[in-house]
């Protein structure tokens, strides 16, 4: 791939590899002109090795005059991708529950390791309203259990991302709350579907003006949705996030869908032509990356008007890399992690006590 399209074709996609060979994900970034890449705990040892491997990724893609994201799922608590050096940060709902600018706190913690360590993007916060008995999958996952919480929480930990310049990935829209399924191992389908528009829906849409990217899940919504999840719908997209959201619109990970019958040979393809800027695969090897890119390619090439829509989703990418002074060619060398403990630690306690100072 050498060509301009070929550039633009290969920011629609955050790859990941969930193993220790992430040579497979250089080679892509370098010759398939990868957006970014997602960080699985499995690609490295310790924080010394994180880092050289954040590195190697950047370096593999300082000819490519887009930067890199460089994406983790860092939400703390139960989802924790953070070398074992780093104390374990108390669940969210947990710090929540004491007080609201702890979560601050919380936030500035998490966003200074990543900015610290060349992390541009994290996979987080989660704006499901959490429903003690349907949310199972979601547990200690949430910021509380209703929308105005969720909402004000929300806006705080956003913003404090913002100020460590990482770009905080407000998940998974329309809202996973109201279901009692995972959407690892299935697709959950609601009926309910004012309950999704007046309540569910309502923390993301707080967070437009200041979020600079919403993930969109695999969930199903009767009315909205039809029988397809949302992320798979361009109708949905279009109407209930798209014309009301002017950053990135981000797939939660979709090869969690090849394994539904219903989807397995048509999500892709439907993805791609929805309005989401940015799709999240986790990919076995180097050529399944080249496979969907080239999958992708031939799409457009059948198609005038996906090809001018990828011209406004590169334009909206860069736009971004650019608002975050995205620059491959800094050099990460971490931060002092005793003194990020000991401020881990004091959350921690303070969460533990049930108070703040």
């Amino acid at each position: 791939m050498s060509n301009s399209l070929d550039k633009k074709i290969g920011q629609r996609f955050i790859f990941g590899v969930n193993n220790e060979n992430v040579n497979d994900i250089v080679n892509l970034i370098r010759n398939a002109y990868i957006g970014g890449v997602i960080l699985y705990k499995k690609n490295y040892s310790s924080y010394r090795d994180m880092l050289s491997v954040i590195n190697k990724m950047k370096e593999a893609n300082k000819d490519n005059d887009v930067p890199l994201f460089i994406a983790i799922d860092q939400e703390g608590g139960i989802v924790n991708r953070l070398p074992k050096e780093f104390h374990l940060l108390r669940n969210i709902t947990d710090v929540s529950n004491v007080d609201k600018w702890l979560v601050k706190d919380y936030s500035n913690i998490i966003s200074e390791i990543l900015n610290k360590s060349g992390i541009n993007m994290n996979f987080s916060p989660v704006l499901d309203i959490y429903n003690d008995s349907k949310s199972k999958a979601l547990c200690k996952r949430c910021f509380a259990s209703d929308a105005h919480t969720v909402e004000r929480l929300g806006e705080i930990y956003i913003e404090a991302h913002n100020g460590n310049n990482v770009v905080a990935v407000a998940k998974h829209f329309p809202g996973h709350g109201i279901s009692s399924l995972d959407s690892h191992f299935f697709i959950p389908y609601t009926f309910n579907y004012r309950e999704v528009m007046n309540k569910h829906m309502l923390p993301f849409y707080r967070v437009t003006d200041i979020a600079d990217a919403i993930m969109v899940g695999h969930i199903a919504v009767r009315k909205l949705t039809g029988l397809l999840p949302a992320s798979m719908s361009n109708k949905f997209i279009s109407n209930y996030l798209r014309n009301k959201f002017e950053g990135l619109i981000i797939t939660d990970e979709v090869n969690m869908l090849k394994h539904n019958p219903i989807y397995r040979f048509l999500y892709l393809n439907m993805i791609l032509k929805t309005p989401s800027d940015m799709v999240l695969i986790k990919i076995a090897n180097e050529a399944e990356g080249y496979k969907i890119v080239n999958k992708y390619k031939k799409m457009l090439l059948k198609s005038e008007e996906e090809v001018k829509k990828l011209d406004y989703i590169y334009e909206r990418i860069r736009n971004v890399k650019k608002k975050y002074n995205i620059d491959d060619n800094i050099i990460s060398n971490g931060i002092n992690i005793d003194k990020i403990n000991k401020k881990i630690d004091r959350i921690n306690s303070l969460v533990d006590a049930g108070r703040k100072d």
